[in-house]
């Protein structure tokens, strides 16, 4: 396989599951009213599910290019890189990262983005399908579909949201487990290519060009962040003899068939999950939930640069 198929299957395939677990498994409004619009406006709403791709390409290709140097501190090193993800998807093309420091600066992109999107998303879920058989798959992905189906009724306590019906929210999780599914395939047919000095550059300079225009408006404060995410890539970029043995690689290679189809799982116990949830009338208690999570947030990202700097 050529550098530049590989460069282009790895950075689509990780830009849809980015896109995934980001918006669709979040259930973000935006994202989610275009993907319900499919049925109605189809050729408006498809070409904002591009635009969404596209986005996610850039910040796929980014953390492509940071994951070579974080696989040296193992786990600690993974979530790192995650952390550096989830500050510039918050914060170069919208300013969510801004807008309620220090809060904004772990929800939802180191609680959610390092540890759902790029930690589960990109490699507990693809190493499991590697390493583990049938039954445990199973286990998973419907325990991630029921995860999927709680966590959907977060816009619930909100009267200004939608709260979309079952037949709604399966047709979404169908569309959206398309979406994760295609992903996944070409990020398995993709693999490591020779990184051009000019990516590097091009990449970087484009990233911190765009998160400083963000982080204009909110200065003074926003410069606590800009900082905490250049001291993170140094952190994970310095020179180090570091090479974990933990086996936490980026997987490539395809799969069997069989092995995708088990992840259609997910998409299903979260439409029977969201069924009983909207027949009974029961939602999460987002706040505790976002506020627990942002707990969990900071303890994983000290304690990743504690390991990454005591790592041999």
């Amino acid at each position: 396989m050529t550098g530049l198929c590989a460069r282009f299957l790895s950075i689509a395939g990780a830009a849809l599951i980015l896109l995934f677990y980001s918006e669709l498994f979040f259930l973000n409004e935006g994202p989610t009213k275009t993907v319900t619009a499919l049925v109605n406006h189809p050729d408006i709403a498809a070409v904002e599910l591009l635009e969404l791709a596209a986005y996610y390409a850039f910040f796929a290709w980014g953390l492509l290019l940071i994951i070579p140097y974080a696989e040296r501190f193992g786990l600690a090193g993974i979530v790192l890189a995650g952390c550096l993800f989830g500050w510039v998807t918050e914060g170069t093309v919208i300013a969510i990262v801004h807008e309620a420091p220090p809060v904004s600066w772990v929800w939802p992109s180191v609680s959610w983005h390092a540890l759902i999107d790029v930690l589960l998303g990109l490699f507990v879920v693809r190493i499991a399908m590697r390493r583990r058989g049938g039954a445990a798959l199973a286990v998973l992905f419907s325990a991630m579909g029921v995860g999927w189906g709680l966590w959907a009724t977060w816009t619930w306590g909100d009267p200004e949201l939608h709260r979309l019906t079952p037949f709604e929210f399966v047709f979404f999780t169908s569309i959206s487990g398309a979406i994760w599914l295609a992903g996944m395939i070409l990020l398995d047919r993709g693999g490591p290519w020779s990184v051009l000095r000019a990516e590097k550059w091009g990449i970087g300079v484009g990233t911190v060009a765009l998160a400083l225009l963000m982080a204009v408006p909110g200065l003074p404060f926003s410069a606590g962040i800009l900082l905490i995410a250049g001291a993170t890539l140094w952190v994970l970029i310095r020179k180090s003899e570091a090479q974990s043995t933990e086996g936490w690689r980026l997987p490539y290679g395809p799969l069997p068939l069989s092995t995708y189809s088990v992840a259609l799982l997910a998409p299903t116990a979260a439409g029977l999950t969201y069924w009983l949830l909207w027949t009974n009338g029961w939602h999460v208690p987002t706040e505790d939930v976002a506020g627990m999570a942002m707990i969990v947030g900071a303890l994983v990202y000290f304690w990743s640069v504690w390991r990454v700097f005591t790592s041999r």
